[in-house]
């Protein structure tokens, strides 16, 4: 009952949210605008299409680096064909199990003696990702000016990426601290209400890697290129549906604050909310289509994604098995 629960609830929200953006859109005439169109540039949307697999395909390479790291072996075929499986099942809106968990649960598979390393790989590939996309929006948010808009978009969404880059900061720094590893210190935040049990499975997994400092380096390092070929891919979305659009630069600023909502445990909905919102503060004709931009943004991720599938129907009874095992650990949770 508590699954079926928080299902429903996930469920109602990204309709809620989607229902709001449309009939938004239909109030503003911007069904018209889009099927009035005469020609799409279907040259940008498979420009945009490139793009995503690119991005794709090094976060994939980043992952077998830290899988490396800790000793474990992995090749780039392996970190491709568990990474494609994660994807699709990241992407899939009502999806059981969670992209990341299966990837740590079939890396450990491979590796019954070490299991702690398999997780730590997956949550500290997650971690960077993250700390990757702070970095590029602090970056491009107060390079171009953007922060210092006068629109309260423009202004919240800002101090939320400065905020959030600088607790990234402060939290990696004193992780990495050399009287962070004494046990007293995890027990302390083991303690910490409400997420003490998280904070702690992430510093654990972080420990991990403190001797890891040239591969978490080198994996940052291309975590910023992937945010910078993201907002690229967008850019290539809006150019093959639009007449006309804002600058590259526009949609490298507002790419990584619309995916800083992968955060929320929502499959669908608030990057699309986000990107809205956002778009009416850039430059171009059509400012208010920024709805019809995120969903075809998505659209080119789920096909890029979709290569997964052909891993999924070539090793069925694999991924069934992990389904059941994460299935099974949740109910003796």
């Amino acid at each position: 009952m508590k699954k079926f629960s928080i299902f429903l609830l996930k469920l109602s929200l990204i309709l809620g949210i989607f229902a709001f953006l449309f009939w938004q859109a239909a109030r503003k005439g911007s069904f018209e605008k889009l099927f009035t169109l005469e020609n799409k540039h279907w040259e940008f949307l498979l420009l945009a299409f490139l793009c995503q697999l690119v991005a794709i395909s090094i976060t994939f390479i980043r992952w077998k680096w830290l899988v490396n790291a800790l000793g474990l072996p992995f090749t780039y075929r392996d970190g491709f064909r568990l990474g494609f499986l994660g994807l699709m099942l990241n992407l899939a809106p009502m999806g059981i199990v969670g992209g990341d968990g299966i990837k740590a649960y079939l890396l450990a598979k491979k590796n019954p003696d070490h299991r702690a390393k398999a997780l730590a790989s997956v949550v500290v590939d997650r971690i960077i990702g993250l700390i990757g996309l702070f970095f590029v929006a602090a970056s491009l948010v107060y390079g171009t000016g953007f922060a210092f808009r006068e629109d309260a978009w423009a202004k919240w969404t800002s101090q939320l990426v400065f905020w959030l880059t600088g607790i990234a900061v402060v939290g990696i720094g004193v992780i990495f601290l050399p009287f962070f590893s004494k046990g007293h210190f995890e027990k302390f935040i083991d303690r910490i209400p409400f997420c003490g049990t998280v904070l702690g499975k992430l510093t654990r997994a972080l420990l991990l890697y403190r001797d890891q400092k040239l591969c978490l380096l080198a994996s940052t390092f291309v975590s910023l290129f992937v945010h910078l070929v993201n907002g690229l891919s967008l850019y290539c979305v809006a150019k093959g549906l639009l007449s006309k659009v804002p600058t590259v630069v526009e949609h490298l600023v507002v790419s990584p604050i619309a995916n800083l909502t992968a955060m929320i445990p929502l499959a669908a909905g608030p990057y699309e909310f986000v990107l809205d919102q956002l778009y009416p503060l850039l430059s171009g004709e059509s400012p208010t289509e920024g709805l019809f931009v995120a969903l075809g943004f998505r659209f080119v991720s789920i096909i890029a994604a979709a290569i997964g599938i052909l891993y999924y129907l070539a090793s069925r009874d694999e991924v069934r098995y992990a389904v059941q095992a994460d299935t099974q650990d949740d109910a003796t949770n």
